[in-house]
């Protein structure tokens, strides 16, 4: 009796572990490539030159394009740049400057 019963144990604690160790390798795989990124383009257009001839004018343009690309590692909607704190998300940092366990935005 004693033998099934830790039989049964440990096969249930081992399919706990792989449901655990599966899960988290996915969620791992899918984070993976999913930055958050913004990306702004700028365009410019500079008159080049005019070419003159006796048959015909033609005029020249040519167009420059800058991409810029700003990222938001931890997805709380504030870009790198001007993140405090740019691999935690702001909704997990917290305030409790009197230490009472209540975050101080709640007391207000």
């Amino acid at each position: 009796m004693e033998k099934k019963r830790t039989f049964f144990l440990s096969l249930f604690v081992l399919v706990a572990i792989s449901a655990f160790a599966v899960q988290f390798l996915a969620r791992a795989e899918d984070d993976e490539g999913d930055d958050d990124y913004q990306e702004s383009v700028v365009k410019t257009i500079q008159p080049a030159s005019v070419s003159t001839s006796k048959t015909q004018t033609t005029p020249t343009t040519s167009v420059s394009t800058t991409t810029t690309t700003l990222r938001d590692s931890d997805g709380d909607g504030l870009l790198d740049k001007d993140d405090p704190h740019p691999t935690i998300p702001e909704i997990y940092i917290v305030e409790d400057n009197n230490r009472n366990g209540i975050v101080d935005q709640f007391e207000k």
